[in-house]
């Protein structure tokens, strides 16, 4: 069962991409502005595109094995107790990604950190990391959904606030082949979760 948790989160972090770019999407198409997003969609694919081009050049075509993968987790925060990380490498059916995550706990709060490598299954997953650069918003009486700039170059996503759960969400793509998701309960805003990515090495990822 362990296992077969951690060779779905590839796809749990796909489809959490997909739900917030469609809430986000649906909102801009509301007031006239899905063409202005669509030529962001469309930058950012071209630049996941490149990015892909330039690692084949070079040979690079393969994700990274979990447990360097799970070097680039936060080791602590503040106030929090960490576990120990997990992750898997998985390959199936001519692609091949690798996962990492770790959970923090504090009373009854939780933050998990999940992130991945699909530079082995670059086709599966670049839409969802085109996606997350389409800079979309939106904001309702349940949710608040934004998109996320943390001043590193090759670095996108969105943010999600859930009001009445008092949930925080943070989902990000980096250089055309990482996407991490840091998710935590009982917060006030995203102050946290965008604490947490910030002590990730984003600018080390978005360069490979």
């Amino acid at each position: 069962m362990k296992t077969l948790v951690f060779a779905l989160l590839g796809t749990a972090l796909l489809t959490t991409a997909c739900e917030q770019a469609q809430k986000a999407k649906e909102s801009y198409s509301a007031i006239s502005k899905l063409k202005e997003a669509g030529e962001k969609l469309e930058t950012s694919m071209e630049e996941v595109k490149t990015q892909r081009e330039d690692r084949v050049k070079r040979g690079d075509t393969l994700s990274l094995p979990y447990k360097d993968l799970q070097a680039y987790l936060p080791a602590e925060i503040s106030g929090y107790t960490a576990a120990n990380p997990s992750g898997q490498s998985t390959k199936m059916s001519g692609i091949a990604f690798s996962t990492a995550a770790r959970d923090f706990t504090k009373d009854n709060s939780t933050v998990k950190v999940e992130l991945m490598d699909y530079n082995g299954a670059h086709q599966l997953y670049q839409g969802a990391a085109g996606l997350l650069g389409m800079g979309l918003e939106s904001e309702n009486d349940e949710e608040l959904v934004k998109s996320t700039d943390l001043g590193v170059k090759g670095v996108s996503g969105m943010e999600t606030y859930r009001k009445k759960d008092r949930q925080a969400e943070l989902m990000l793509a980096m250089g055309g082949r990482f996407m991490v998701k840091i998710t935590a309960d009982q917060q006030p805003d995203l102050q946290l979760v965008e604490s947490v990515a910030k002590q990730i090495d984003l600018e080390k990822l978005a360069e490979m």
